[in-house]
């Protein structure tokens, strides 16, 4: 849809251009008719008398424009951007028509490279069109081209757009985090690190460029920077849910459980519906030996929509706790899922604890799938060594 810009844009537009001295009388006289039905919305008729208009003078460049101006209002862009080029082909000087043409391919056609051409043309000849409007679209021009490029995962080549659009629009903190995602991705992250952090210096309240900071200083093992980037993200935006479960990872990862599930219980806060805050807190809280309040939480995850991984971590939680009904049940669950194999490695432990009818070959058939993860694998190939060859029921050896 034509925004409100545009179709101020559109009406300006209409008035520019060469002098009506350049061409013949009968022609100029079409043109202003064709003005006066595009005014009153009755664009068929505009476009048969801007027709005629050139028919009668093909140097009527304004024409052209007031064709190209009438087919993007009746949404036929093509045709649009053929009238806007003859415009310009009759007039080479004719700014107006060549923004008209820019920003049509750009918001329209989504021609990033031509509207680029397009809008440099503009520059060439106004570097100060429109107040700096032309200047903004070729920036925005280049930021969109990188946007593709980056969706097609071209990080080399989103990057050069993105580069491009800041040196035309330094003061982007948008552009600059563009670029430091691009970046991220080519897994370039020194440069990442700087696009980021000229993006925040330009917008201090950018949590989500702080967020890509932390998620590269965790990735990259900087854990004080990254409990840093995450703080500022979560002070500007305490709303920013990712930067609570990331900042909790952190934690974790320092062993700081206590802290993991302080964070996250502040997440939560924010978004007490989410299954998988809650599942994060309930490990929080098992890697700290404190069952009773894991499985509480894990039941809230299950509430909640979380699947797989909470109905595994709650088997866990219950293993520990010596609860093995609750562990076989919710292992259970968790089977045929990702989490399919711990969830097997599970019942087999929880089996061989119980010792019941027939364990021996029920806790051996859960080990026996649990071999085909190689994290598992040495596990299990001596959970089943053991079952089937217990220690002390050898024959002893004679002398």
């Amino acid at each position: 849809m034509t925004s409100r810009f545009a179709v101020i844009i559109l009406a300006a537009a209409m008035l520019a251009g060469p002098s009506y001295a350049q061409v013949s009388p009968e022609s100029a006289e079409k043109y202003q008719g064709g003005q006066e039905q595009f005014k009153k919305r009755r664009y068929a008729d505009a476009i048969k008398l801007f027709e005629e208009a050139v028919n009668l003078d093909g140097k009527n460049a304004q024409a052209y424009q007031g064709m190209g101006l009438t087919y993007q209002k009746m949404r036929n862009y093509p045709k649009a951007a053929e009238a806007f080029k003859m415009a310009t082909s009759v007039d080479p000087e004719y700014t107006a028509a060549y923004f008209a043409l820019g920003q049509l391919q750009l918001l329209s056609l989504k021609k990033y490279s031509d509207a680029q051409e397009s809008l440099k043309k503009v520059l060439e000849q106004d570097p100060n069109y429109e107040n700096g409007k032309a200047r903004k679209m070729l920036a925005n021009a280049h930021l969109k081209h990188g946007a593709s490029f980056h969706r097609q995962k071209n990080y080399k080549a989103a990057a050069e757009q993105y580069v491009s659009a800041s040196q035309i629009d330094p003061s982007s903190a948008r552009t600059f985090y563009n670029l430091g995602l691009a970046y991220k991705s080519a897994r370039e992250y020194t440069k990442a690190i700087d696009a980021l952090n000229t993006a925040t210096d330009l917008n201090a309240e950018y949590d989500k460029a702080f967020r890509v900071l932390g998620d590269i200083y965790k990735a990259t093992r900087k854990n004080s920077k990254a409990i840093s980037a995450y703080g500022k993200a979560i002070a500007a935006n305490p709303k920013e849910v990712k930067a609570y479960r990331s900042l909790a990872q952190v934690h974790g990862s320092n062993k700081q459980y206590a802290k993991a599930a302080s964070t996250l219980t502040k997440a939560i806060a924010q978004k007490p519906g989410d299954g998988q805050l809650h599942t994060d807190l309930g490990f929080a809280y098992h890697s700290q030996k404190q069952y009773k309040k894991a499985i509480a939480a894990y039941k809230k995850a299950i509430a909640n929509g979380a699947k797989s991984e909470a109905h595994y971590r709650l088997a866990v939680s219950y293993f520990e706790s010596h609860n093995y009904q609750g562990a076989i049940s919710s292992a259970k669950k968790a089977l045929g899922s990702r989490h399919d194999v711990p969830a097997n490695v599970i019942l087999g432990d929880t089996y061989e604890a119980l010792k019941g009818d027939g364990w021996k070959d029920k806790a051996i058939k859960h080990y026996k799938r649990g071999l085909k993860d190689r994290r598992y694998k040495k596990y299990c190939e001596d959970k089943i060594d053991r079952i089937n060859n217990p220690m002390g029921s050898e024959e002893e050896v004679g002398d």
